[in-house]
């Protein structure tokens, strides 16, 4: 595991959204946790957030991890190679992990009650991060 003081987030597909968010939350933890090295059971935490997809927001939704206390050791191979991803079974499912967001990755699910009144769409620039970046 490394340490480093900012944060990496990662993307995560293939989600069903036949699950409530928080089923899916708490399925994505238990992935987590299950490929978490023992050390790192304690000392790295994942803030999940779950998102529609901007693709099948029918069928699918996305979830944003932001690991604190180092990137796992079961993806640094995604840190040497931003351009790949990571594949593991969740129940039915087969998710992919990956850091690039190529496409459109939405940032946050609006309240359904209130309006949208603006749209912002962020790209990143060269050899950025394009969470980070935002």
């Amino acid at each position: 595991m490394t340490s480093q003081r900012k944060s990496r987030v990662f993307r995560v597909t293939g989600l069903s959204r036949e699950q409530p968010d928080g089923d899916l939350k708490t399925a994505l933890q238990g992935v987590l946790d299950d490929n978490f090295t023992h050390d790192e059971r304690s000392q790295v935490k994942a803030e999940i957030t779950i998102v529609p997809s901007c693709y099948e927001s029918d069928t699918q939704r996305v979830a944003l991890v932001q690991f604190r206390g180092g990137v796992p050791q079961f993806l640094q191979e995604l840190r040497i190679n931003p351009l790949g991803d990571w594949q593991v079974k969740m129940g039915e499912d087969d998710i992919n992990f990956d850091c690039h967001f190529f496409g459109f990755t939405q940032l946050y699910a609006p309240d359904e009650n209130e309006p949208v009144a603006a749209d912002i769409i962020a790209i990143a620039g060269l050899d950025g991060h394009t969470y980070g970046s935002w």
